[in-house]
């Protein structure tokens, strides 16, 4: 017997409705990570460049302001510490590549234990564990694979810039073109089956290899509506980001009546607005998934083809809005 018909769509908003902690939840994890990302990123750079030695002679220059003796001065300061700031900016890219993953694990777990017990079609409560390590592993090979492919980007950038600088335009267009356009698909791509594995590490209680099989199976057998929901939410995010691009700019009209200071913090509390509701969408989306993959596991035991909306299950019947 079928269940009633729903929108995976609805149901993440419905879920957020139901359970305002979990977009709280969702910003403290996100923001103290981001806050201590960028206070080590700032410490860091202040740090070395309080151990850079200017002499009388290089503030003398950078008194001239012309060009040709700046670009000596730089060089002069920056001579034999590139490598040093190097050094320290790969330790500090690595320490925030394992902070952020276990901030992203413990984060995700939690959120993902209580959207699937919200989502379960189970008449009797299970035990789901939150296989922190597994989960830990995809969020790893996530952030590697990020890593990888922007580097891939990057060196594919400088070597086609070098191929056109030699006149080769064929290689330049080659490395350019399909070096930066491949770097970036598979990046994309690996990098959303990875996001996307942690649901079945929390819901079926996978490993990380089975969970990564079973998130590429769950998106072949349910490509269309997970290419619909992407729509659905990049659009959302399209029109949120147009709405927070005019807002941030606004207070720049009141340049002639208010201080900078003002300015700075009304556009300052713009952009945290903006980054609450990316988030927010983002979160959404994850239920929407959730729904989907218990849809999708209703399916697959009952055999049933549903041509209409996926079968909404008792605890999203519980949570939409009136």
């Amino acid at each position: 017997m079928s269940r009633p018909a729903h929108s995976p769509f609805r149901d993440g908003f419905a879920a957020l409705w139901h359970e305002p902690a979990l977009f709280a939840a969702e910003l403290t994890w996100r923001w103290c990570f981001g806050l201590a990302a960028w206070g080590l990123a700032i410490i860091s750079l202040a740090l070395f460049l309080d151990s850079l030695k200017i002499s009388a002679g290089d503030e003398i220059l950078f008194g001239t302001l012309q060009p040709y003796l700046l670009v000596g001065v730089v060089r002069h300061i920056f001579r034999g510490s590139l490598n040093r700031f190097l050094g320290e900016q790969t330790v500090l890219l690595f320490g925030l590549t394992l902070l952020w993953a276990f901030a992203a694990t413990a984060g995700r777990a939690a959120t993902l234990r209580r959207l699937v017990a919200m989502f379960s079609a189970d008449e009797e409560p299970r035990t789901m564990s939150r296989q922190f390590t597994s989960v830990l592993v995809l969020n790893l090979l996530r952030a590697m694979w990020t890593q990888i492919s922007l580097m891939a980007v990057i060196v594919s950038l400088m070597v086609g810039i070098l191929m056109s600088h030699q006149q080769r335009a064929a290689l330049a267009a080659l490395w350019l073109g399909f070096g930066i356009g491949l770097s970036w698909a598979f990046g994309v791509m690996l990098n959303w089956f990875f996001g996307l594995a942690p649901l079945f590490c929390i819901r079926n209680g996978a490993g990380a290899a089975e969970a990564l099989a079973q998130s590429v199976d769950f998106s072949s057998r349910q490509a269309g509506r997970l290419f619909g929901l992407g729509i659905a939410f990049g659009m959302l995010r399209l029109v949120w980001a147009g709405t927070m691009f005019l807002a941030f700019f606004a207070p720049l009209r009141l340049a002639h009546h208010v201080a900078r200071g003002w300015i700075a913090l009304l556009m300052a509390i713009v952009a945290l607005v903006y980054f609450a509701g990316t988030d927010f969408l983002y979160l959404a989306r994850l239920g929407a998934y959730v729904a989907l993959a218990e849809d999708d596991a209703y399916l697959q035991m009952h055999g049933e083809d549903l041509a209409g909306p996926a079968p909404l299950t008792d605890a999203t019947t519980a949570i939409a809005p009136a």
